[in-house]
């Protein structure tokens, strides 16, 4: 059983590779071919797929924890291959509104299921404190191989802008293969008895009881500011007339750079703290979110995206390390990793489609600015939050025992 085991973390590579989205360089561009679609239809098909993914987000992880992590993941994939297709056939913004809706269905059966699949692997192999820096290789990989497939999207979209959407169905059903392969690891009975018996209400009040919501919403928060502005940066690159041709270049240098962070995530986590890397990550995002609203040269515009592409994806598995220092003695861990996700999706849909009728109405770089602001606004309050209960929680471990 340990060999068969081991082969999960080979195949979570594969898995991860066919679950990133390479289309997704020229998405925004794509979606202002299909007749009727403006900016604000952007937001549109943003809030749709966003809300679907909040509606199904954490009973996708309950569902997970119940019918085994392995049948989750299978069940995402099938998801995921309808999206594609749909994506494939658009031709107006209804089928492009059920393709979102599919992909963040689907994506919300692999948010938290797969960590907590990968977990439960490497707990049966006695690896699970190297969890942090085994998934940084892993991820580093799955990011890195992809970055081939978008470097090739221009040539794709020269031939035809639907290519990189039958190569997407064509990886699909490569991923759904290797989540059949996946071998189960044993769960103890009473593992499974509790997850019978446990009342979904029972799980969203352990969220409070371990302390563990203040960080989801941190997270989810910040999430969706990202995923919401990164879901314009293809429309304001076609917007600045910067050739699609050369989207996935600019995408695939997001990823590399990504990939490379994620390599050395082991090392970054131990080096810092969870409170200071949310500081770091505030800091940074906000003058990306600022500069994206001052500056006009195309060139600057392509850096700041490539940075936030990189820093984004590349900081999540540190992000997540810290997640399972907190959630290590919890049995559903995908339900409350499901947590975070769920918040970032209701915050793309609304931060999203309010983005989207900014530009609208003014223009691209105000709606940037006006997002940075919104950032420090809402985040600062939550992170100050988290560091006095950290600042109170160390002196009161620090008191004497009565």
């Amino acid at each position: 059983m340990p060999g068969n085991l081991q082969s999960n973390i080979w195949k979570h590579v594969i898995f991860l590779i066919t679950n990133k989205r390479n289309f997704t360089a020229i998405l925004g561009a794509y979606y202002l071919t299909i007749p009727n679609v403006t900016p604000q239809g952007i937001g549109i098909i943003l809030l749709a797929g966003s809300l679907s993914g909040f509606l199904f987000e954490i009973p996708s992880g309950y569902i997970s924890d119940k019918i085994g992590h392995k049948q989750a993941l299978i069940l995402g994939k099938s998801l995921l291959i309808f999206s594609s297709l749909f994506f494939l056939i658009a031709n107006n913004i209804l089928v492009l509104i059920l393709a979102s809706v599919f992909m963040s269905i689907a994506y919300s059966f692999f948010s938290g299921t797969g960590s907590a699949f990968m977990y439960e692997t490497l707990h049966a192999l006695k690896k699970e404190k190297d969890y942090t820096r085994i998934m940084g290789k892993i991820r580093s990989i799955g990011y890195l191989v992809p970055v081939i497939l978008i470097v090739l999207i221009p040539f794709l979209v020269s031939i035809n802008i639907r290519l990189p959407f039958v190569i997407a169905l064509f990886i699909d059903i490569i991923g759904l293969l290797i989540a059949y392969s996946y071998v189960a690891p044993k769960v103890s009975q009473a593992h499974i008895e509790e997850i019978g018996v446990t009342n979904f209400k029972k799980i969203l009040s352990q969220i409070y009881r371990i302390g563990f919501m203040k960080y989801a919403l941190f997270l989810g928060i910040l999430s969706g500011f990202l995923f919401a502005v990164n879901g314009f940066r293809a429309a304001y690159q076609y917007f600045l007339q910067i050739p699609i041709i050369y989207y996935g270049l600019f995408f695939g240098a997001g990823f590399a750079l990504a990939s490379l962070l994620i390599a050395y995530s082991g090392k970054i986590k131990a080096s810092t703290t969870l409170s200071r890397l949310f500081a770091y990550q505030i800091i940074i995002f906000a003058l990306l979110f600022f500069m994206l609203g001052i500056i006009s040269s195309w060139w600057a515009v392509i850096l700041i995206f490539i940075l936030v592409i990189g820093l984004q994806h590349g900081l999540i598995t540190i992000n997540e390390g810290f997640m399972m220092d907190i959630l290590k003695n919890e049995k559903f861990k995908a339900t409350l990793l499901s947590v975070p996700t769920q918040i970032q999706k209701i915050a793309t849909a609304i931060i999203g489609l309010g983005l989207g009728i900014i530009i609208k109405h003014t223009s691209y770089k105000f709606g940037f600015f006006v997002t940075g602001i919104a950032f420090c606004v809402i985040l600062t309050p939550i992170y100050l939050y988290i560091l006095r209960k950290e600042v109170l929680s160390k002196v009161y471990t620090a008191l004497p025992n009565k």
